[in-house]
């Protein structure tokens, strides 16, 4: 699969799905669908919640995807859908969901694809939908706040 190419919606995903049949999926499908989250927020690790092993593999790759402005637009607007899909949802708000993982995903490839901005307003944002009535566990708080 070519990451610059799905991230810029020139070419689908290993299943024919491009970025925006994935932005079009309903709550549902986010919720029960997990084999898109490390395609639209790619990172440099490996991930073991999905058996296709697609991750950004090389410096070289990564380098292509932070110098095309296109690619990071639409990780920014993937990150921007995905908040919407939380703020929508707040099962997410207990002591484990896989969303958590999720979230930590989205940091981590803001930061390492986008900017310490995008990423650092994407936790903050989170962190916001959680103020009021925070159940999520405090690891998964530390591993947001370093990711």
């Amino acid at each position: 699969m070519n990451f610059k190419k799905f991230l810029i919606c020139e070419e689908a995903d290993f299943l024919g799905r491009n970025l925006q049949d994935i932005w079009d999926f309903s709550d549902e499908q986010i919720e029960q669908t997990h084999d898109f989250v490390q395609l639209v927020f790619p990172t440099n690790k490996p991930s073991m919640a999905v058996s296709h092993g697609f991750y950004l593999d090389s410096q070289t790759l990564i380098e292509q995807i932070k110098n095309n402005p296109e690619a990071k637009k639409n990780i920014v607007k993937s990150a921007n859908w995905f908040l919407s899909f939380l703020e929508r949802n707040t099962y997410w708000n207990q002591k484990y969901d896989h969303n958590q993982l999720r979230i930590t995903r989205v940091i981590e490839s803001l930061r390492l694809l986008v900017s310490n901005e995008e990423a650092d307003k994407f936790y903050r944002s989170v962190l916001k939908l959680i103020e009021e009535d925070n159940k999520v566990n405090l690891n998964t708080l530390v591993f947001w706040k370093n990711a």
